[in-house]
C-alpha cells in the first residue's frame, strides 16, 4: 500500500542479484510520490528454461511482499529463450499467482510499447550472441514484429555480470550499425544493458523513436497503475504516451 514517500505508489522490482542497470534506471524514471523498493533473486547462470528461473524467482518473490507494495514489477525478459514465446505468459501466470497483486512484467512491456508506437520494422541491440539472437528474432516475428538487423554483445558468455560493464560508446555504435533506412525503431533488450539514460539523444541523433527495455518496463508500471505522467529527457514513450 502507499506510505510516506510512496504516496502514489510503492512498486517492488524484482530483477537478477547480478544486475547493476536496472536500479539506478529506474530510479531516474521515478516521477513524485512513486517510491521503487528493489529485490534481487539468484542469479548463478543465465537460466534456459521458464522453471529454472522460477525456482531461482521462488523465495525472492516472499521478500519483495514485506514492504506491502501496490504493485510488482519483473525487470527480466525471456525473449532469449527458445520458446520465449510460450514462457513469458506463464511467468506471468507464476508471478501473479504467487504475490496476488498487479503485475507488470518486462516481457510484456516492449511488446506494448511497439504497438503503443506503430512500429512495425526493428533496429535491435541485445547483450546476447547470435544463438540466443536468432531466438530473439523469432519472438518478435511471433508477435508480428520484424527484426531488419541486429547486433549483440555475446555479453552472456563473458560472465554473469559483464553486461552491465559495456559502454555507452558501445551502444551507441550499436545502434547506428542497425540503423538502416526501412528500420522504424530502435530498440534495446536486455535489462543489464546501458541504454535508458541516453535514449532520447538516440533519438535526436537518428531521427526514429527508440525503445530502452527498462524505461519501457517502468513506463508500462505507471500507465497499468493509472500514473499518466509525462516524464521528459528519456525518450518520446514517457514523454508523450
Amino acid at each position: 500500500m502507499t506510505d510516506a514517500l510512496g504516496s502514489r505508489a510503492v512498486f517492488s522490482v524484482l530483477m537478477p542479484a547480478t544486475n547493476a542497470v536496472v536500479e539506478p534506471d529506474m530510479a531516474s524514471l521515478r516521477p513524485t510520490g512513486v517510491t521503487n523498493q528493489t529485490y534481487r533473486f539468484p542469479f548463478p547462470a543465465l537460466p534456459d528454461t521458464v522453471e529454472g528461473l522460477m525456482d531461482l524467482m521462488r523465495p525472492t518473490l516472499d521478500l519483495a511482499l514485506a514492504c506491502e507494495p501496490d504493485r510488482i514489477v519483473v525487470a527480466y525478459t525471456l525473449e532469449y529463450m527458445p520458446d520465449g514465446v510460450t514462457a513469458a505468459p506463464r511467468l506471468r501466470d507464476f508471478v501473479q499467482a504467487a504475490v496476488g497483486l498487479p503485475t507488470t512484467m518486462a516481457s510484456d512491456a516492449v511488446p506494448e510499447a511497439l504497438k503503443t508506437l506503430g512500429a512495425h520494422r526493428i533496429g535491435l541491440v541485445t547483450p546476447f550472441g547470435q544463438e540466443a539472437n536468432r531466438n530473439v528474432e523469432a519472438y518478435f516475428a511471433a508477435l508480428g514484429f520484424c527484426v531488419a538487423r541486429a547486433v549483440g554483445f555475446s555479453s552472456a558468455q563473458k560472465g554473469r555480470a559483464y553486461t552491465a560493464r559495456i559502454t555507452e560508446a558501445e551502444v551507441r555504435d550499436a545502434f547506428a550499425r542497425v540503423d538502416t533506412p526501412d528500420v522504424e525503431v530502435l530498440l534495446q533488450v536486455g535489462t543489464a544493458l546501458v541504454c535508458a539514460g541516453f535514449a532520447a539523444d538516440l533519438e535526436a541523433h537518428h531521427g526514429k523513436p527508440v525503445i530502452a527495455v527498462n524505461t519501457a518496463t517502468y513506463w508500462l508500471a505507471l500507465r497499468q497503475h493509472g500514473i499518466a505522467d509525462s516524464v521528459d529527457g528519456h525518450g518520446v514513450l514517457l514523454m508523450t504516451h
